[in-house]
C-alpha cells in the first residue's frame, strides 16, 4: 500500500511540475501505432510502425519510425524526423544509436550523412555505409 501511495504522490507531483513548466506554451501531441503480425514460412513475426506529431507554439515536428531487417535476421529501427527546418534519421540497432542529417534527395529516395556514416533511404529499404562496410536493410512489411 505504501508503494502505491508513493507512486501516486510522485505521479501527481510530476504532473503538477510539467503543467507549471508549460503554462506559457501551447502544446499538442498526437501518436499512432500500427502492429502487423506476419507469418513468413511458419515463423510468426511482428512489425510495428509508429508516427508522432508534436506542435509547440505553432512549430510542427513530425516523426515516423519503421522496423527494418538485415539479411542475417538482425533488426533495426529507423525514425525519420522533420521539424520544417531540418530532417534527421535516427537508426537504432544492437544497442547503438546513430543520428544522421539530411543531405539531398536522390533519384531513389533521400541521402543522410554524419561523421563518415551515410544512409540512403528508399521506399522499402535502407542502405547504410561506413567506409568499406555496407549494410543493406529491408523494411519489414
Amino acid at each position: 500500500m505504501k508503494t502505491n501511495s508513493l507512486i501516486l504522490g510522485l505521479a501527481t507531483t510530476l504532473a503538477f511540475v510539467s503543467c507549471k513548466k508549460n503554462e506559457n506554451r501551447i502544446t499538442s501531441e498526437s501518436y499512432s501505432t500500427k502492429t502487423e503480425i506476419v507469418d513468413d514460412n511458419g515463423k510468426i513475426d511482428s512489425a510495428t510502425t509508429t508516427s508522432a506529431e508534436k506542435v509547440v507554439n505553432g512549430k510542427k515536428t513530425t516523426s515516423i519510425s519503421y522496423p527494418y531487417k538485415a539479411s542475417d535476421g538482425s533488426r533495426a529501427k529507423a525514425t525519420f524526423t522533420n521539424d520544417g527546418k531540418s530532417k534527421l534519421i535516427t537508426i537504432e540497432a544492437n544497442n547503438h544509436k546513430f543520428v544522421l542529417d539530411f543531405q539531398k534527395a536522390t533519384a531513389k529516395g533521400e541521402l543522410y550523412e554524419r561523421n563518415s556514416i551515410s544512409a540512403e533511404a528508399t521506399a522499402d529499404s535502407l542502405l547504410i555505409s561506413q567506409g568499406d562496410n555496407i549494410i543493406p536493410l529491408v523494411k519489414i512489411k
